[in-house]
Protein backbone atom coordinates (compact mmCIF):
# COMPACT_ATOMS: atom_id res chain seq x y z
CA UNK A 1 0.00 0.00 0.00
CA UNK A 2 1.25 3.49 -0.86
CA UNK A 3 2.06 5.72 2.08
CA UNK A 4 2.73 8.92 0.13
CA UNK A 5 1.06 9.93 -3.11
CA UNK A 6 2.51 12.74 -5.22
CA UNK A 7 0.25 13.93 -8.04
CA UNK A 8 1.91 15.97 -10.80
CA UNK A 9 0.16 17.81 -13.59
CA UNK A 10 2.21 17.59 -16.81
CA UNK A 11 4.11 20.68 -17.90
CA UNK A 12 2.88 23.22 -20.41
CA UNK A 13 2.28 21.56 -23.78
CA UNK A 14 2.32 22.81 -27.33
CA UNK A 15 -0.95 23.25 -29.15
CA UNK A 16 -2.16 20.60 -31.53
CA UNK A 17 -0.62 20.95 -35.00
CA UNK A 18 -2.16 19.87 -38.31
CA UNK A 19 -2.78 16.14 -38.26
CA UNK A 20 -1.49 15.83 -34.69
CA UNK A 21 -3.54 14.19 -31.97
CA UNK A 22 -3.92 15.49 -28.43
CA UNK A 23 -2.12 12.34 -27.24
CA UNK A 24 1.03 13.28 -29.22
CA UNK A 25 1.39 16.87 -27.98
CA UNK A 26 4.85 17.59 -26.57
CA UNK A 27 6.03 19.95 -23.86
CA UNK A 28 7.08 23.37 -25.05
CA UNK A 29 10.82 24.03 -25.07
CA UNK A 30 10.40 26.67 -22.35
CA UNK A 31 8.37 24.21 -20.22
CA UNK A 32 11.13 21.61 -20.42
CA UNK A 33 13.72 24.22 -19.53
CA UNK A 34 11.85 25.62 -16.52
CA UNK A 35 10.85 22.18 -15.17
CA UNK A 36 14.53 21.22 -15.18
CA UNK A 37 15.58 24.47 -13.50
CA UNK A 38 15.91 25.45 -9.86
CA UNK A 39 12.54 27.22 -10.18
CA UNK A 40 10.89 24.07 -11.49
CA UNK A 41 10.88 20.57 -10.05
CA UNK A 42 14.03 21.14 -7.97
CA UNK A 43 12.20 23.58 -5.68
CA UNK A 44 9.14 21.34 -5.53
CA UNK A 45 10.77 17.98 -4.91
CA UNK A 46 13.07 19.55 -2.31
CA UNK A 47 10.02 19.17 -0.04
CA UNK A 48 10.12 15.40 -0.44
CA UNK A 49 12.08 13.49 2.20
CA UNK A 50 15.21 11.65 1.00
CA UNK A 51 13.78 8.16 1.53
CA UNK A 52 10.65 8.91 -0.48
CA UNK A 53 12.67 10.55 -3.25
CA UNK A 54 15.09 7.65 -3.60
CA UNK A 55 12.47 4.90 -3.30
CA UNK A 56 9.70 6.52 -5.35
CA UNK A 57 7.78 4.67 -8.01
CA UNK A 58 6.85 6.88 -10.98
CA UNK A 59 3.67 6.31 -12.96
CA UNK A 60 2.81 8.35 -16.03
CA UNK A 61 -0.01 8.77 -18.44
CA UNK A 62 1.17 7.35 -21.76
CA UNK A 63 0.54 10.72 -23.49
CA UNK A 64 3.77 12.26 -24.79
CA UNK A 65 3.66 15.43 -22.65
CA UNK A 66 3.08 13.40 -19.47
CA UNK A 67 5.93 11.00 -20.29
CA UNK A 68 8.24 13.96 -20.92
CA UNK A 69 7.20 15.47 -17.59
CA UNK A 70 7.81 12.12 -15.84
CA UNK A 71 11.29 12.07 -17.38
CA UNK A 72 11.97 15.50 -15.81
CA UNK A 73 10.70 14.23 -12.43
CA UNK A 74 13.03 11.24 -12.72
CA UNK A 75 16.03 13.45 -13.59
CA UNK A 76 15.26 15.70 -10.63
CA UNK A 77 15.19 12.67 -8.31
CA UNK A 78 18.49 11.29 -9.58
CA UNK A 79 17.59 9.57 -12.85
CA UNK A 80 17.36 5.97 -11.72
CA UNK A 81 13.60 5.37 -11.45
CA UNK A 82 11.59 3.23 -13.83
CA UNK A 83 8.59 5.00 -15.31
CA UNK A 84 5.48 2.86 -15.57
CA UNK A 85 2.85 3.89 -18.13
CA UNK A 86 -0.61 3.69 -16.58
CA UNK A 87 -3.59 3.92 -18.92
CA UNK A 88 -6.04 5.04 -16.21
CA UNK A 89 -4.12 8.33 -15.99
CA UNK A 90 -4.76 9.05 -19.68
CA UNK A 91 -8.29 7.67 -19.64
CA UNK A 92 -9.01 9.72 -16.50
CA UNK A 93 -10.61 6.70 -14.84
CA UNK A 94 -10.64 7.71 -11.17
CA UNK A 95 -12.05 4.45 -9.82
CA UNK A 96 -9.46 2.30 -11.58
CA UNK A 97 -6.62 4.65 -10.65
CA UNK A 98 -7.57 4.73 -6.98
CA UNK A 99 -7.86 0.93 -6.96
CA UNK A 100 -4.37 0.75 -8.50
CA UNK A 101 -3.02 3.06 -5.79
CA UNK A 102 -4.50 0.89 -3.06
CA UNK A 103 -3.03 -2.26 -4.67
CA UNK A 104 0.57 -1.09 -5.10
CA UNK A 105 3.16 -1.63 -2.40
CA UNK A 106 5.22 1.49 -3.19
CA UNK A 107 6.23 3.64 -0.22
CA UNK A 108 6.00 6.73 -2.40
CA UNK A 109 4.06 6.88 -5.65
CA UNK A 110 4.52 9.81 -8.03
CA UNK A 111 1.83 9.95 -10.73
CA UNK A 112 1.99 12.32 -13.71
CA UNK A 113 -1.28 13.10 -15.44
CA UNK A 114 -3.75 15.64 -16.74
CA UNK A 115 -6.50 17.94 -15.56
CA UNK A 116 -9.25 17.83 -14.57
CA UNK A 117 -8.31 14.31 -13.46
CA UNK A 118 -5.48 15.28 -11.11
CA UNK A 119 -7.58 17.97 -9.43
CA UNK A 120 -10.48 15.51 -9.06
CA UNK A 121 -8.27 12.82 -7.50
CA UNK A 122 -6.78 15.32 -5.03
CA UNK A 123 -10.28 16.36 -3.99
CA UNK A 124 -11.59 12.81 -3.80
CA UNK A 125 -8.69 11.49 -1.70
CA UNK A 126 -7.97 14.50 0.53
CA UNK A 127 -11.15 16.56 0.43
CA UNK A 128 -9.14 19.61 -0.67
CA UNK A 129 -10.04 21.44 -3.87
CA UNK A 130 -6.99 22.58 -5.83
CA UNK A 131 -6.50 23.74 -9.40
CA UNK A 132 -3.00 22.66 -10.39
CA UNK A 133 -1.32 24.69 -13.09
CA UNK A 134 1.03 22.96 -15.57
CA UNK A 135 3.88 21.40 -13.57
CA UNK A 136 1.97 21.75 -10.29
CA UNK A 137 2.43 19.09 -7.59
CA UNK A 138 0.39 17.91 -4.61
CA UNK A 139 1.65 15.54 -1.90
CA UNK A 140 -0.87 13.47 0.04
CA UNK A 141 -0.12 11.28 3.06
CA UNK A 142 -2.43 8.30 2.70
CA UNK A 143 -4.12 6.55 5.59
CA UNK A 144 -4.20 2.78 6.07
CA UNK A 145 -7.04 2.38 3.56
CA UNK A 146 -4.83 3.66 0.75
CA UNK A 147 -7.77 5.57 -0.72
CA UNK A 148 -7.98 8.56 1.63
CA UNK A 149 -5.45 10.89 3.15
CA UNK A 150 -4.38 14.39 4.09
CA UNK A 151 -2.84 16.99 1.82
CA UNK A 152 0.71 17.47 3.09
CA UNK A 153 1.90 20.16 0.67
CA UNK A 154 1.42 21.48 -2.83
CA UNK A 155 3.43 23.68 -5.17
CA UNK A 156 1.87 25.49 -8.09
CA UNK A 157 3.58 24.90 -11.40
CA UNK A 158 6.31 27.31 -12.51
CA UNK A 159 5.51 30.27 -14.74
CA UNK A 160 6.28 29.43 -18.36
CA UNK A 161 6.26 31.93 -21.21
Amino acid sequence: MVKKLILVRHGKARGTGPGESDFDRELTDSARSVLASVDGFMRSFYLLDAHSASHATIWSSPAVRARQTADEVDRTLGGDHDIVLVDSLWEQDEDTFISQIAATDADCLIAVGHIPFMNNVISRISGVDLALKPGGIASIDLDDSGVAGALEWFVQGPVVD
